[in-house]
């Protein structure tokens, strides 16, 4: 039986090569980046310890388990600090699903910053090496939606001696290899998918494969170029032949390598074959949340070709997608099926997208010098591969698992390319749905979805034609639950109306929806800071500002008799109150009229200290609308 990577003095067998410092409780899973990477480097011979959720403000709590002899590893955890503690309204969320029992404050705001302060204070000449999600996306200079400004790159915030950006396993692989063998951590300044920071004019590089662009100072002062930063990062995003992008920040530099190539087939089979203990650490005396939704789940492959624009999967994952091979998977199921207390059930087969499983860029050489942020959008790339059959195959085999009673897919399904395959929507029917099926059509609106860089609402409705079909040809009562998006560029009153009339022509009444939050690194994040299409240059109406986004929302949940009021004051303000009656075309009765934030204005507010601002602890209504599976934004080292 395998053991957790040490925690304490105790644990540990001796001194520690490296010691890994996460903002979430210790969980021995792949999908917590730490435990991902603690192995990686465990199996290539590393000793390696975590300090999980340490005392911030207290130096001896990363002392704990002593010097480590190569580096430091530190991230905020799987989800950044930030999105992890406030919802899209500022709101403080209820609980924090990577911290036992859910509970709140067991992390710093911005978590990565603080944290490396106190490795550097604890140990002054042990290299620190930053990343992860929150790492990942701020490496450059991004827009802080909570504190409403742009800053500039964690790395300098930070004073790291090295950012590592993506899923991390080769970067980090390579700087211990390094620094074991005597060298200095600038001896690591070359690697793909690593940020530096420079200290003089002299250390910048220069040529024609470095592009310099614009500087915290010029975005600070002209928005507008935030827009050119943001389309290098993703024009630059390919790792056969992305430049090395250089921005100054005073009298320093950022140098951001192209990113590093993404593992194959059998290096992701390796990462998720590893010893781990499927299990949180002994220590814990309180469930973690986030595990339990996890725990019977399996991930097939990772990395996301669709390119949504408000999604950070393409930049930090990669737009590549990379799957584990059929044989791999299906020895974690027998793996699985051994388990104590396993009840048949495997509650997801899936990833990012479940039926990319083995899609890929079918031409080598087009795909070593493409630069497109989707291979979907605004049309599919002929040479993108959607052959359903692997997956398909995939799941036929785990169904008949000896041990195995059900099967079920809940990652998103990516519809457009459903509906390019004869059987896949049947068979999901048939066999893989647990009462409901999750999808994200996003919106109804063309300019929307435009936007939003999602496939039109027709490939939604048929979708969802074909799904109902298929149900009642299986003999079964399922139901499928779309996700909708309010509040996101491109969305005004009128394309909200559109939406909430498409949802009663359908009779759709989702139970969950997502407000749009701008979170760094994203496409639709530049968008929302600056107004302007950063591809078309025209502008874009954006909803600012708690009245606003609350009217989007309410019109979600037209529906729900406690939000009617909210949905007539919306009607009132956007000039549509012939949508308020009795007839068929109206979306509620006559009824009081009033806005969701005059409500929250007189409920009583909190100062944080930690934010320094007023916040507020979301509803409950709230937080279901706002789940932890709609903000999630992936894992890394």
């Amino acid at each position: 039986m395998p053991t957790p990577l040490p925690m304490t003095p105790e644990e540990a067998s001796g001194p520690l090569d490296v010691i890994l410092v996460t903002g979430d409780a210790y969980v021995d899973h792949p999908s917590w980046g730490v435990a991902a990477i603690g192995r990686w480097l465990e199996h290539h011979g590393f000793s390696v310890g975590i300090l999980a959720q340490p005392d911030w403000t207290d130096v001896e709590a990363f002392r704990a388990l002593g010097r480590p002899r190569l580096f430091f590893g530190v991230t905020a955890g799987n989800m950044d600090s930030m999105v992890n503690k406030l919802t899209a309204s500022r709101h403080l969320r209820s609980a924090d699903a990577y911290a036992p029992g859910g509970e709140l404050g067991t992390r710093p705001d911005r978590a990565t910053i603080p944290y490396t302060s106190r490795c550097k204070q604890a140990y002054k000449d042990v290299p620190v090496v930053i990343g992860g999600i929150e790492a990942s996306l701020r490496r450059l200079v991004h827009y802080d939606y909570w504190q409403d400004r742009l800053r500039g790159s964690i790395l300098l915030d930070a004073k790291a001696d090295l950012l590592v950006y993506g899923m991390g396993e080769r970067q980090v692989l390579e700087i211990a290899r390094r620094l074991d063998a005597g060298l200095p951590i600038e001896a690591c300044r070359d690697l793909p998918g690593t940020a530096w920071a420079a200290g003089r004019t002299a250390d910048v590089p220069e040529g024609p494969e470095v592009e310099e662009i614009p500087s915290l100072e010029a975005c600070r002062a002209d928005p507008l170029t935030f827009n050119r930063v943001t389309l290098v990062m993703y024009r630059e995003s390919n790792p056969h032949c992305g430049k090395v992008i250089v921005q100054r920040h005073g009298a320093r530099a950022v140098v951001v390598n192209p990113p590093a190539e993404p593992l194959d087939t059998a290096g992701l089979d390796l990462v998720h074959e590893l010893p781990y203990t499927y299990a949180a650490h002994p220590c814990y005396r309180q469930p973690i949340p986030a595990l339990a939704s996890i725990e019977g789940s399996i991930t097939v492959n990772r990395g996301c070709s669709g390119g949504c624009s408000f999604c950070a999967l393409t930049i930090h994952q990669g737009k590549d997608v990379v799957s584990r091979s059929e044989g791999s998977v299906l020895r974690e199921l027998e793996q699985m099926t051994r388990r104590p207390g396993w009840k048949g059930i495997v509650s997801d087969l899936g990833g990012p997208t479940a039926n990319m499983f083995h899609m890929r860029c079918m031409s080598e050489a087009a795909n070593k010098v493409c630069r497109r942020v989707s291979c979907l959008h605004p049309v599919r790339c002929k040479h993108y591969g959607t052959d359903h059959g692997p997956y398909l195959e995939l799941l036929r085999k785990a169904r008949t698992m000896p041990g195995v009673r059900r099967v079920y897919v809940n990652s998103g399904i990516r519809y457009d390319l459903a509906d390019l395959d004869g059987t896949f929507v049947e068979e999901l029917a048939k066999h893989h749905v647990q009462g409901q099926l999750s999808v994200a059509p996003e919106h109804a609106s063309s300019v929307a979805l435009h936007q939003m860089r999602k496939p039109e609402s027709r490939y939604f409705d048929r979708f969802m034609e074909r799904f109902q079909q298929a149900t009642a040809d299986a003999g079964k009562q399922q139901f499928l639950v779309p996700y909708f998006q309010c509040a996101h560029p491109g969305v005004d009153g009128e394309a909200c109306i559109e939406l909430a009339r498409y949802m009663k022509q359908r009779g759709l009444r989702p139970r969950q929806a997502q407000m749009f939050m701008p979170t760094p690194g994203t496409i639709a994040t530049a968008t929302y800071v600056t107004g302007i299409d950063p591809y078309t240059k025209q502008p874009v109406y954006v909803a600012k500002g708690d009245m606003e986004r609350s009217r989007q929302r309410a019109l979600l949940f037209w529906w729900k008799r406690e939000e009617q009021p909210h949905v007539r004051e919306a009607l009132l303000h956007w000039g549509r109150g012939d949508l308020i009656g009795r007839g068929p075309d109206a979306l509620v009765p006559p009824g009081p009229a009033f806005g969701a934030w005059a409500k929250r204005r007189r409920s009583g507010m909190r100062f944080d200290t930690h934010m320094g601002m007023q916040v507020e602890r979301a509803s409950a209504d709230e937080e279901r609308s706002e789940s932890w599976e709609a903000v999630a934004e992936g894992r890394g080292a």
